[in-house]
């Protein structure tokens, strides 16, 4: 269950929807898309995999309490201490997208370049680069070597996570050669909110993730 919240609660990231609206742009979006989610998925859940197996025996239902809530705290440490830095101004955080009239990536920005005259081999670097592990797939990977002792249900775990990530990209390739032009007005409307709105979402997401983690893993150190 702890895995599948957060797996809900990165389904829409701006770096994703950036991308996938400059691919919806192009003339023959859907080999781009399709080249984007297989790539990108591939990638994310091979290194899912690769980290649930080798941290098996380390942080699985059989591991100590007390290791299993260090690792926790640790993880909710970096997400408040990340929460805290974006407060206070230390980090800053921009969604990688153009002027008002439009979400596409801006021309300097790493992804804007990636995106410029798109390739399927750009786009599949691009699938790689806008869903690398960060610290709630990190809590995504611990809690789902908790939940269970079973390396085919970690596996399948790991993939689940990984088809709700791409669930909007997934959608955009299906709906690319039916309604580009509906999937591009619903991706501007939805690059421009997150823009206005990120700094509070990042900070309440990881400031939450952060909170609940640390009281999660001294609950236990306390029993």
């Amino acid at each position: 269950m702890e895995a599948l919240v957060l797996a809900l609660s990165t389904v829409v990231r701006p770096t994703s929807a950036a991308a996938v609206f400059a691919m919806l742009s192009t003339a023959r979006p859907t080999r781009l898309l399709l080249a984007y989610v297989v790539t990108g998925f591939l990638f994310s859940a091979g290194v899912g995999v690769a980290v649930v197996v080798l941290l098996g025996g380390w942080t699985g239902p059989d591991a100590p309490d007390q290791v299993r809530a260090l690792v926790a705290i640790l993880i909710g440490t970096l997400s408040l201490g990340y929460a805290a830095g974006l407060l206070t101004g230390q980090f800053e955080r921009r969604v990688p997208v153009g002027p008002a009239d439009g979400p596409g990536p801006t021309p300097d920005s790493w992804l804007g370049r990636q995106l410029a005259d798109l390739t399927p081999a750009r786009a599949a670097t691009a699938g790689v680069l806008t869903h690398l592990p960060g610290l709630f797939y990190l809590a995504a990977l611990n809690a789902i070597t908790n939940s269970t002792a079973s390396d085919v249900s970690r596996i399948l775990q790991v993939a689940a996570y990984n088809a709700i990530w791409f669930a909007l990209p997934a959608v955009a390739l299906v709906l690319a050669s039916h309604r580009p032009d509906e999937v591009q007005d619903v991706l501007r409307r939805l690059t421009d909110w997150i823009r206005r709105h990120e700094r509070p979402i990042l900070i309440t997401a990881f400031g939450l993730l952060g909170g609940y983690l640390i009281v999660k893993g001294g609950m236990v150190l306390a029993s």
